[in-house]
């Protein structure tokens, strides 16, 4: 038999995305034998991979899901944990069910078929027998070390984890020290599941969405984490998890006649619908709408829950002769996996939200909160984007509807919940009903998007993007600029209004590639170019800034001095404050997006006072592909810079030189002192071995009377002469006459020569 392929690089890579900063422990475990723990740092990569190696294929891999205290030796405790770095769930193929069938189901459940109100998850491992999946926290849930008055500090972690138990019908794994299958491991089954026909298979990565979410995002989990019933040893999943005890009553079978009946009898309600999945084990509108029986028979014991009927009676209705009972009865313990079912459901029900205001037939009247209820009863998912400052729907009955919050959705949502609840809220409740649970509900689009990117691989690029991707001339300048504007967007996003006062301009011909990189590096869907330099008032300045990381500036081209004052003031700015459409009253907000220029112009700078504010680099060729394959590691390391407090936002002296060299490069020039210029002979001499000319000369070859050189006079002139390869110097003697006069540096010779001191020709 060919022994199973390993792999061990994949076990470390995603320990580095796992927990690229802090320990990593790891335990190996013979099937049906004995354990071994061993603590890793990052930067001991090699040792961990020795010791993965050595024990590929004839141990079991794990690593633990949560921080530890320190590094261990042994098989870590719960008083041995020291933070909640995810919550997880576990979730095996039922027993009884195809065994291929069921992983699809499940797979299915963790990515298009969510239950209702749960995210999606950050990570997913195919263990090779079931599923692992796992929600990364924003920020670690400590865990402090047991006490007289906290016994159990890891107790409201727990909880959490109960949660997504309940509402995935998980196996029991809620507690902190859980330790999971590493992805690239070989997956040995004992020799229990090895006489039932498992084979060795290697876990995998399944999907690494990365998302971090904020605590409160699980808060309504944790309401639901009730303690599990007590069980027996009953093994109702392929896991061997135990069951519940309930009240069975006679435990009898009972049909859908003799249920509507004891229905009709005890004053409860059934649905039709309900009646018809118990005798068909389908739905009846829908026999496609469950993917297995496990799932329709989970709808049936959820909808007699609701409309409280006894427990016994629900086992007699899912154990007796009705086609919904028939995957229980094909379980090896049909009575403990009946109760299980039971228990669960009973749990989750119980720890919905119940409606406020009723009639009295027990049916919801109009009112705010029953609209909430609705809502969270119809799974309905309404989150606030803090960095795009949008109200946010969805559900997966919903999707259609799902995305911003607007008037349509606001009336769809109106009209489902009077279709499937029987009373109309009306606009008002739906509305503020939706605004409430979106404020409970916030995240960050922008860090959540930052906090998804792969760890850095360790290969430097942040200094040398820009000549490397957009073929700038590597100096001292072109380096620090292009780190500490990519780093300017990394600071920005974490730190709100953070001062940094430049805007890179990319200067480059008409098709090159200039915009395009720019959106590269923002994404799609933080990126606009927007007329902001020609914004209206501050109202638009918000509504053109919303939601964005990098905003281009394209009006570069053509504008005059005072849009170049009005821009240089708005780079400088780090809040914009002003009331959006429909908003009461003003509001503030700190800039989180910084700004890239792009001209087809050389000369795009007017007033000298203001050039440092601009940062200009030539771009002579674009690598669109090469720069979108590097652009998350771009981050990823202008990030790790960011944690390790080694970044700058500002330049060196070197840079700040050639930035000064560059920007002077880049004044706009009075073209009619360049042609009059350019021909310039006469006046042109030399001294102390250098070519130069009188400023007098140069006016006089401009036609400017004496009265008229002073103002901004001087500084076109300097313009002009800069830009014809001219410095200016000076004041000097010649002739025993005191002046200023202009030094020759540029390339080549400046024209026909006299010499002032005597020597002719060329000075050099």
């Amino acid at each position: 038999m060919t022994a199973i392929q390993h792999d061990t690089a994949a076990a470390l890579d995603f320990l580095r995305r796992w927990s690229p900063d802090a320990d990593w422990c790891l335990t190996a475990i013979i099937p049906d034998g004995k354990t071994e723990t061993a603590t890793f740092k990052p930067s001991e990569e090699e040792k961990a991979r020795a010791w993965i190696d050595d024990r590929q294929g004839h141990k079991n891999l794990y690593f633990h899901v949560n921080a530890t205290r320190g590094r261990r030796t042994s098989k870590p405790k719960k008083p041995d944990m020291a933070a909640f770095r995810a919550f997880h769930v576990d979730i095996d193929p039922a027993a009884g069910e195809d065994f291929e069938e069921e992983r699809q189901r499940i797979a299915a459940m963790l990515s298009d078929n969510l239950p209702k109100g749960i995210p999606a998850p950050s990570v997913v491992i195919d263990s090779g027998g079931g599923f692992q999946a796992f929600w990364l926290l924003a920020d670690p849930l400590p865990i402090d070390k047991p006490s007289e008055a906290a016994p159990e500090p890891w107790a409201d972690g727990e909880a959490y984890n109960r949660g997504l138990e309940l509402a995935f019908r998980a196996d029991s794994c809620h507690n902190c020290d859980r330790l999971m299958r590493l992805p690239g491991t070989v997956n040995l089954p004992n020799k229990k599941k090895a006489s039932k026909g498992r084979v060795p298979t290697v876990a995998r990565l399944l999907s690494w969405e990365g998302t971090r979410y904020p605590l409160e995002d699980f808060d309504r989990l944790k309401v639901t984490a009730k303690p599990a019933p007590s069980a027996t040893s009953a093994t109702p999943t392929a896991s061997g998890k135990a069951a519940a005890v309930l009240d069975l009553g006679d435990g009898t079978p009972m049909g859908t006649e003799e249920l509507r009946e004891w229905a009709e009898t005890n004053g409860k309600t059934l649905k039709d619908a309900t009646l018809a999945r118990i005798a068909t084990g389908a739905d009846p509108l829908d026999p496609t709408k469950y993917p297995s029986r496990s799932e329709a028979l989970w709808a049936v014991v959820c909808d007699l829950v609701r409309a409280d009927v006894d427990d016994g009676v629900i086992f007699r209705v899912i154990t007796g002769p009705n086609e919904i009972a028939a995957s229980v009865r094909d379980k090896s313990d049909p009575k403990r996996y009946a109760l299980d079912q039971i228990a669960k459901a009973r749990a989750l029900i119980e720890s919905q939200p119940t409606w406020d205001r009723v009639n009295k037939e027990g049916e919801p009247q109009p009112s705010y909160w029953n609209t909430r209820t609705a809502l969270q009863l119809m799974g309905v998912e309404c989150r606030h984007d803090k960095f795009r400052d949008r109200n946010l729907i969805g559900a997966h009955e919903l999707q259609e509807f799902s995305g911003d919050f607007s008037d349509h959705a606001e009336r769809i949502l109106r009209d489902e919940i009077i279709r499937r609840f029987g009373f109309d809220p009306g606009d008002v409740n739906v509305n503020k009903a939706v605004l409430s649970l979106c404020t409970e509900n916030r995240f960050d689009s922008l860090i959540d998007h930052i906090q998804a990117l792969p760890s850095w691989d360790g290969t430097p690029r942040l200094d040398t993007w820009l000549t490397r991707y957009l073929g700038t001339e590597e100096n001292a300048y072109t380096r620090e600029a292009g780190a500490a504007w990519l780093m300017a967007a990394i600071v920005r996003a974490f730190e709100e209004g953070a001062k940094f006062d430049q805007m890179l301009v990319l200067m480059g011909a008409q098709g090159v590639g200039k915009s395009t990189a720019l959106r590269i590096l923002a994404g799609d869907e933080f990126f606009s170019d927007a007329p902001f330099l020609h914004a209206r008032d501050t109202r638009e300045v918000l509504e053109v800034t919303a939601g964005v990381w990098i905003l281009e500036c394209a009006e570069l081209d053509g504008i005059g001095k005072r849009d170049v004052n009005t821009l240089r003031a708005t780079i400088t700015r780090q809040v914009d404050t002003g009331r959006p459409a429909y908003a009461r009253s003003p509001v503030t907000r700190p800039r989180r997006f910084i700004l890239g220029g792009t001209t087809n112009e050389d000369r795009f700078l007017l007033d000298p006072a203001g050039n440092r504010r601009f940062w200009p680099v030539e771009v002579t060729r674009v690598d669109l592909e090469g720069l979108a394959a590097a652009r998350s590691q771009l981050f990823a390391e202008a990030l790790a810079r960011y944690r390790a407090g080694t970044h700058s936002l500002l330049l060196g002296p070197e840079a700040s030189a050639l930035a000064k060299d560059a920007q002077d490069r880049r004044r706009v020039v009075d073209e009619g002192f360049i042609e009059s210029l350019e021909g310039l002979r006469e006046g042109i001499q030399t001294w102390k071995g250098q070519w130069i000319i009188k400023t007098s000369a140069i006016y006089d070859r401009l036609g400017i009377p004496t009265k008229d050189r002073n103002g901004a006079m001087p500084r076109k002139v300097k313009e002009a002469m800069t830009a014809l390869g001219w410095k200016p110097g000076g004041p000097i003697r010649i002739d025993g006459e005191v002046c200023r006069i202009y030094v020759w540096e540029g390339e080549g010779e400046p024209g026909s020569l006299t010499a002032a001191d005597g020597g002719g020709g060329c000075p050099f």
